[in-house]
């Protein structure tokens, strides 16, 4: 697991928001039942609730790119990157990734709760 250093007090903000409707991120889940399942994603931790879930479907490089353009986060990105550029399945890149965003999700929640 890559290591990301404490985010800034403006990047924790960048993190925690929701971003515009044009700036979203489309990813989709397998449902046993009900198919495929198109989501809208505006934050984060909505990337890190659909990654959590059984079946995620999501382009890993799409992940990179809205954590470099949108969300403004270079060090998570690069983090992605790297692990994109692994070899492996791509369901386990995703873990790796879901598991790197938890740990940036938990660095901004600690510093929130120290603010």
């Amino acid at each position: 697991m890559e290591k990301l250093s404490a985010p800034s007090p403006e990047l924790v903000s960048l993190i925690s928001r929701e971003v515009d409707f044009k700036d979203r991120l489309i990813g989709s889940n397998l449902h046993e039942r009900a198919g495929i399942k198109t989501i809208s994603l505006y934050s984060l931790h909505e990337l890190y609730m659909l990654l959590n879930k059984p079946y995620p479907q999501i382009d890993l490089r799409k992940i990179e790119s809205w954590i470099r353009l949108v969300i403004r986060d270079e060090e998570l990105a690069a983090g992605i990157k790297t692990i994109i550029e692994q070899p492996g399945s791509e369901f386990d890149l995703m873990l790796q990734i879901r598991d790197l965003l938890g740990v940036r999700l938990t660095q901004c929640r600690k510093q929130n709760a120290n603010s």
